[in-house]
């Protein structure tokens, strides 16, 4: 049934299925079901209204 679905023949390998027409610069973000936000203020400094989503680029790592 799986071979069916994926349309593969036994002998090849098994990837995740993406469309044939995928765009490379597309993201897939979830539903934010959130009610914690940042003020309207503070989120538009850090790029996002949700805590969880908030995960500043620290180059080399955190060097603490």
């Amino acid at each position: 049934m799986i071979d069916e679905i994926y349309n593969l023949n036994k002998s090849e390998k098994i990837i995740p299925p993406i469309p044939k027409d995928a765009t490379v610069t597309m993201a897939y973000v979830p539903y934010q079901n959130d009610d914690n936000l940042y003020s309207s203020d503070h989120g538009f400094v850090i790029g996002t209204m949700f805590p969880t989503l908030n995960k500043p680029f620290k180059g080399c790592g955190d060097k603490k």
